[in-house]
């Protein structure tokens, strides 16, 4: 991936986009806007994914599991 203004998250087995825009909390449609050329129905395990930044993020730009 070239250029990502956010988190490059590396595919896990059992992720899907859907998991992912929960775990950082931000909307799917962003996570979708941010990978045009990703296959949502085919998502292999060590595929990167950018996660987006929050329009208005709280205290860092994006949010993982622990925070």
């Amino acid at each position: 991936m070239n250029h990502c203004q956010g988190v490059l998250h590396i595919v896990q087995k059992g992720d899907t986009l859907y998991l992912l825009s929960r775990r950082y909390h931000i909307p799917l449609w962003m996570v979708l806007n941010a990978n045009p050329y990703v296959n949502i129905y085919n998502l292999q395990v060590g595929d990167e994914i950018c996660i987006p930044c929050r329009i208005r993020p709280r205290e860092d730009c994006c949010f993982s599991d622990g925070e």
